[in-house]
């Protein structure tokens, strides 16, 4: 065979071919840029197996777009939560108000089990301590004994916990819970959720 790839006859694929009969098998994602229709020897097998290739290519792809629908949806009613709590706030007369706004309004997303409003105590201080070190959120897992403080032992799986007021001076805690154990990372976004707490920030001030 040919040293230089680029002077290769077709006996060298042929006689490389013959040489690894598994060639194909290991690399399955070539025969997809290949031209299978011609009926010759051992054609008919690999068309099959473009085939085969060609459908789970196309499920995978089904599912992607399915999985970007639906967060599309959910992005959308998430939107339409967060527009309708921050123009609720300015209605507000107290705290426990803006509580029970909060509450009944975010927890209607689906993936959203409780969001609560929560007066800074005393009773906090540990915990603000440990889960707001340098930013003013956390989103993750916390321990069960911080899951009663905050959820009254609700057993979630993921929270998002926002400091609200001066970080040596706060007001409250807004906290979401969710039964969904990746639905609060550290890696999702905070674009909707930010805007509130500045509205909330600035309505509490007014309140106070």
């Amino acid at each position: 065979m040919s040293n230089n790839p680029t002077n290769l006859s077709a006996q060298d694929v042929m006689t490389f071919l013959q040489q690894n009969p598994d060639f194909l098998l290991e690399h399955p994602y070539l025969l997809l840029d290949m031209n299978l229709h011609v009926q010759h020897q051992g054609a008919p097998n690999l068309a099959l197996m473009q085939q085969r290739l060609l459908r789970e290519e196309n499920t995978k792809l089904k599912k992607q777009i399915s999985t970007m629908i639906d967060s599309a949806r959910e992005n959308e009613l998430i939107f339409k939560l967060f527009s309708d709590c921050q123009r609720a706030l300015w209605y507000c007369k107290n705290f426990q108000e803006l509580a029970d706004i909060l509450a009944d309004t975010l927890s209607q997303s689906p993936k959203i089990s409780v969001c609560q409003l929560i007066p800074y105590d005393t009773t906090l201080e540990e915990l603000v301590s440990r889960r707001f070190n340098k930013l003013s959120r956390y989103l993750g897992r916390l321990d069960l004994e911080e899951q009663k403080l905050l959820f009254s032992g609700f057993a979630c799986q993921s929270v998002a916990l926002y400091l609200l007021g001066p970080s040596d001076k706060p007001t409250a805690i807004l906290a979401f819970a969710s039964g969904c154990a990746d639905h609060f990372s550290p890696d999702n976004g905070n674009l909707f959720v930010n805007e509130l707490v500045s509205s909330l920030q600035i309505r509490l001030k007014e309140l106070a």
